[in-house]
């Protein structure tokens, strides 16, 4: 698991999934079938189309050794990076005003 998504571009713990099963020779099918999981939850998270959970984190890490507090920071820096390219969230932001204490 060398590269975790720390770039510049968000990387979805889904994809480091999909390339540890494919690395592994595992197939979707076969992943989805020992953690207890539909074909269609565990495809949709490993493309990118649905978020990883805490549960579902501690069941990749239970099926495939990866640890799942690696996978929900991933998870988490996805979900930050994705925010901030959001225009309507960031021009709400803008008309959020500081407030500091003043000592």
């Amino acid at each position: 698991m060398g590269n975790l998504g720390y770039g510049a571009f968000a990387t979805h713990p889904g994809e480091v999934l999909k390339d540890e099963i494919e690395e592994r020779g595992i197939s979707q099918r076969q992943l989805a079938n020992s953690m207890g999981l539909t074909y269609s939850v565990v495809n949709e998270i490993l493309n990118g189309r649905r978020p990883l959970t805490s549960k579902t984190a501690l069941m990749f890490e239970a099926a495939l050794d990866v640890p799942a507090d690696s996978l929900m920071y991933l998870q988490t820096k996805y979900n930050m990076q994705t925010a901030r390219k959001d225009s309507i969230l960031l021009d709400m932001l803008k008309k959020i005003p500081r407030i500091a204490a003043i000592f």
